[in-house]
């Protein structure tokens, strides 16, 4: 890690975006605190609703963990490798901002009608589910999460529930819309998850997905393969490998979709630029957002991963996001993500579909 130790980290001003960012992505992290601390609010919608979950709910799935002075769900050790405290819930809502700017400030691209009932697959801070309730009031939307941390005061035709979706699905009705968004280091077994999400649409039903492909793509040859962004994406597939959450998943979804019996499939990468170097006005803007959002959010996404699975320090990790961002903000590298917007309907009536 000796190479990284001398990368300047972000400094205050060098994006117009920062001030409106949140916590600053350069504090140091807090002392360890004890682990296995519970920590909801009985008050929250999410907990509210317990009583009509599709499943069982056990104790662990409310339980929060402390860990490098980042706060995690306590379900199956963690199973969910990112933070979800109050810092990460403000990024995740920023960075449905980002997606919301890259379906041209709609919620969803399916051409799905008269929606009776929908489902938001992984909902977090429930920000997309909310703004779904607000535009459709005549549709009863359903968020799910592993995690207890949606607001308490929602739409009434909105309701919050706590469970793991790639356990066995119990819904006792269809949904004509099912949408998961950024599910990608979350997910185990994406094919299962969309013969269940199948086996419980409407005939006629979509499914949309929106994620991010995490492999870092450059067209010109100006993003080094030293680079610590590279460096990055080796170590996050590695470490996410051992873990069993694959991170390059996003660009099969298509024929996933496909093999679990979905029609009509459409599949629209949309490129995410590590800042504001392309020319293009909409890109140029996307990635200003999105340097931002990994600046701010890079640290997030490594921490469990790498000192869990990589056996890093935590101080290792903070001085190698330091490299990361100085990247994040050098319009010298071309660089990009692809962005995913996928979606697909269930044919009518297919024999043996729910059987998964």
């Amino acid at each position: 890690m000796a190479d990284d130790s001398a990368s300047r980290p972000v400094g205050a001003g060098d994006d117009p975006l920062e001030a409106e960012a949140g916590p600053s992505y350069t504090d140091a992290l807090e002392p360890d605190e004890a682990e296995n601390t519970p920590g909801f609010d009985d008050g929250d919608s999410a907990i509210a609703s317990l009583a009509s979950s599709t499943t069982s709910v056990r104790d662990e799935l409310i339980l929060q963990l402390r860990e490098h002075g980042r706060q995690y769900q306590g379900y199956m050790e963690a199973k969910y490798v990112l933070p979800m405290d109050e810092q990460e819930i403000e990024r995740l809502d920023f960075q449905h901002h980002i997606v919301w700017l890259t379906l041209d400030k709609e919620l969803g691209f399916a051409p799905v009608k008269n929606v009776r009932r929908a489902l938001d697959v992984g909902c977090g801070s429930g920000i997309w589910a909310i703004d779904y309730a607000d535009a459709h009031p005549e549709t009863e939307v359903l968020g799910v999460d592993l995690a207890p941390v949606q607001p308490e005061h929602v739409p009434p035709n909105l309701q919050f529930e706590i469970d793991d979706l790639e356990k066995e699905w119990t819904f006792s009705r269809r949904f004509d819309y099912i949408h998961c968004q950024l599910m990608i280091g979350a997910i185990q077994d994406w094919p299962r998850l969309f013969h269940q999400a199948f086996g419980h649409l409407e005939d006629g039903g979509y499914l949309e997905v929106h994620d991010i492909d995490f492999v870092i793509k450059c067209d010109d040859g100006t993003l080094p393969t030293n680079s610590a962004l590279v460096r990055w994406h080796t170590y996050m597939h590695d470490a996410a490998a051992k873990v069993n959450f694959p991170l390059d998943a996003i660009s099969r979804v298509p024929q996933m979709m496909k093999d679990a019996g979905f029609v009509d499939v459409v599949a629209t990468p949309v490129k995410w630029p590590i800042n504001s170097w392309p020319k293009d006005k909409k890109h140029k803007e996307l990635g200003r957002w999105v340097s931002e959002n990994f600046a701010w959010g890079c640290e997030s996404m490594s921490l469990a991963l790498f000192t869990r699975a990589l056996g890093w320090s935590a101080e290792e990790v903070q001085v190698f996001m330091a490299a990361i961002r100085s990247d994040l903000r050098n319009k010298k590298f071309h660089a990009y993500w692809n962005f995913w917007i996928v979606h697909g309907r269930r044919r009518p009536s297919t024999a043996g579909a729910e059987q998964y």
